[in-house]
């Protein structure tokens, strides 16, 4: 059975690429990627390209920009006649090259839509009409919350199967928290905020939270600041000498050293489907507080292997994270987050995915 995997990759960064690649070593299928993602002022990031990760095994022909690529692209899967195609969507930026695929398609190829976000963090009418569209072509949706699941079936009569998000698995040895520590010059009690830095993810919420802590606790912010947000996030956190702002992109081989660092991850997002973040944190051994929107209930057991705290709360957020630290089972808490890792398993998500591609 021939299935071709469409989606970003390495060297791509950040966690849909991960996960792309991922899951095509798991189905040892086919890939088509992007020759470029998005158009240069969607991406306010900078380069999205990380040249110390190896370049996936896939053909780059899509390139976002050059509609002409679209249809060579799409001519070429109506030429091979996959049986499965599965589309990796994220963003209502990919709709229109996904959308002049999916018009040229055999009839009898399978399209499996792995959604990573149903709905856009910054919503509009017309990014909603874009998403809807794609969705709607798929044979089953595969979502990765309850949640998610919900928004889709209002949005679809399509099949829709809602599954879990596996763990970002960094290979490599784990540096112990005294050495981790030692490299990025940290010592106490420490939480991290770590990943791309966009409105959604409260970053505002936990630097004023960190304004009412009765507890001394430094949080390190590590990851990009897109839209332009940085001097924003700066001017918060101005006077709080117990904050470390570090806005770049934090390659894969530096990942182990901040989590090995942090005593407790933050997510206080406004909404999210499902956070890569979180489930970096269990791989890691890290408890996780975050906020009780869209999928982190699902995979957050209250006092288990995290903590839950109403959204849009910084007063909530910093009596968590001063609970947190006064606990005596930390250590169990640990213990329960490297647990969940283990049941995020890629072999698991990859096996899910391969029933529904093989459904007839």
């Amino acid at each position: 059975m021939k299935t071709v995997l469409i989606g970003p990759v390495f060297p791509y960064r950040a966690g849909i690429a991960y996960c792309t690649t991922q899951l095509a070593r798991e189905l040892q299928c086919d890939v088509i990627s992007f020759k470029r993602q998005f158009p240069k002022f969607l991406y306010p990031g900078g380069d999205d390209v990380d040249p110390t990760l190896p370049r996936a095994n896939a053909r780059f022909l899509l390139d976002i920009v050059n509609p002409l690529t679209w249809l060579r692209t799409a001519l070429l899967l109506r030429r091979e006649r996959p049986d499965a195609v599965i589309l990796v969507w994220w963003i209502w930026v990919w709709a229109l090259p996904y959308l002049t695929l999916l018009l040229f398609l055999p009839k009898s190829t399978r399209v499996v839509l792995q959604c990573h976000n149903i709905g856009d963090k910054e919503p509009a009418a017309w990014k909603r009409f874009l998403t809807n569209r794609v969705l709607r072509r798929g044979d089953v949706l595969v979502v990765h919350a309850r949640s998610e699941a919900a928004d889709a079936a209002k949005r679809t009569p399509r099949p829709i199967v809602a599954t879990f998000l596996p763990v970002h698995e960094l290979g490599g040895a784990i540096p112990s928290r005294d050495d981790a520590r030692r490299q990025l010059g940290l010592s106490g009690n420490v939480a991290l905020f770590f990943g791309h830095v966009r409105p959604f993810k409260g970053l505002d919420l936990a630097l004023r939270a960190w304004r009412q802590l009765q507890t001394e606790v430094t949080l390190v912010v590590a990851g990009e600041a897109w839209w332009k947000g940085e001097e924003e996030y700066r001017e918060l956190a101005r006077g709080l000498a117990n904050v470390r702002l570090e806005f770049r992109f934090i390659p894969d081989a530096e990942i182990a050293t901040y989590f090995a660092a942090c005593d407790v991850v933050l997510a206080p997002y406004r909404i999210e489907a499902q956070s890569g973040v979180a489930l970096t944190a269990f791989h890691f051994a890290r408890p996780v507080i975050a906020t009780r929107v869209g999928g982190l209930p699902e995979i957050i057991e209250e006092g288990v292997n995290g903590m839950l705290v109403a959204p849009e709360d910084p007063a909530a957020l910093a009596r968590a994270v001063d609970a947190f630290f006064a606990r005596g089972d930390r250590e169990a808490m640990e213990r329960a987050a490297a647990a969940s890792a283990r049941r995020f398993s890629w072999a698991e998500y990859g096996a899910v995915l391969k029933r529904l591609v093989n459904a007839k």
